[in-house]
């Protein structure tokens, strides 16, 4: 069975997603956008080229559309693209807003569509190593968790405009905001301790950018499960960072995705293959593309629900941005 998948969009991260689906067996491509770039970059990765976005999404010649355009275009091209009897890929986030999430699961419900969105972080091994840590309860009962993921920024433009979906928080914090969800459940209560603009001007491709969007957040969450969960994102970090660590009853867990950051065990008492003390593990290196559309795929040839990055899951993250308390935040 071969899968058309129409690709909206020709940036940086469409451009991954095209090398992902190149490796899958039995995907066909084809890249639409409303710049003439998307030509060269779909003859790039051995993909068809479609000039007039909404005639592809409207087309019964694909099985599938991955929506990889900037947040505030994705609730009209998800729900056109529903309506049109697709299958759905969408980089997060979901939505800007709830309202518009809600409104995206609403029209999926009526369809027999399979819908995930790319929080792609839950597919590499070290963060599956964690749900399985957690889950045999190797460091006892967890009640402090930290997350950091840190960016340099000062790459694209948009990444710093608010009407493009730039800032910290949507482009970074929401990867560690769904992590956290997706180990510790819904949390009773969220605060954001910090939101700011650290660096206001940026050098960009050789233009000078004033940053509207913040560059730094700080979220604070206190999960129904107990735990304490903090989450540190920001657009200021020189080279790319990814980190985080878990406290427990029994000891401690820190790991990354990171290949040459190691992931360390200490435990307490032993558990299980789990020594007294730090038990060292190394995960290499993974195409989370690759690993995360081949899901999406597989969902689709099988006829299944995803497994994981679910609609759900993602609106549930969108009703956790919506509650955050910025009254404390020094904005």
């Amino acid at each position: 069975m071969t899968i058309h998948v129409g690709v909206i969009g020709c940036g940086k991260i469409a451009e991954k997603h095209l090398a992902a689906y190149k490796k899958l067996e039995g995907v066909r491509t084809t890249v639409t956008d409303i710049v003439s770039k998307g030509e060269d970059v779909a003859k790039r990765y051995g993909a068809e080229w479609n000039p007039d976005p909404r005639r592809l999404i409207s087309s019964r010649t694909i099985d599938a559309v991955d929506v990889c355009i900037p947040t505030p275009s994705h609730a009209r091209t998800i729900i056109d693209a529903l309506e049109s009897g697709h299958h759905v890929f969408c980089e997060k986030p979901l939505a800007s807003n709830l309202e518009e999430a809600k409104r995206i699961a609403d029209v999926a419900s009526r369809t027999d569509a399979v819908v995930m969105v790319g929080f792609l972080y839950r597919f590499h091994p070290a963060f599956q190593f964690v749900k399985e840590v957690l889950a045999e309860e190797v460091i006892g009962e967890p009640y402090f968790a930290l997350f950091r993921l840190g960016g340099r920024g000062s790459h694209k433009a948009w990444k710093h405009k608010r009407e493009t979906g730039g800032g910290a928080a949507n482009e970074m914090m929401v990867h560690m905001a769904d992590l956290a969800l997706w180990y510790f459940g819904s949390p009773q209560r969220t605060r954001m301790v910090l939101e700011d603009t650290l660096l206001p001007h940026r050098e960009i491709e050789g233009a000078s950018v004033e940053a509207e969007a913040e560059d730094i957040c700080i979220l604070e969450m206190h999960m129904g499960s107990g735990v304490r969960a903090v989450c540190e994102s920001d657009l200021i970090t020189p080279s790319y960072m990814n980190y985080m660590e878990i406290q427990g009853t029994n000891g401690s867990l820190l790991t990354s995705i990171l290949d040459f950051f190691p992931s360390i065990v200490y435990c307490k008492d032993p558990v299980g293959t789990y020594d007294r003390g730090h038990n060292f593990l190394h995960f290499p290196k993974v195409d989370l593309f690759e690993r995360e559309l081949g899901h999406f795929v597989e969902c689709i040839d099988h006829g299944s629900e995803p497994s994981v990055n679910s609609l759900e899951e993602s609106v549930s993250l969108m009703e956790l941005l919506e509650t955050i308390d910025r009254k404390e935040a020094g904005r």
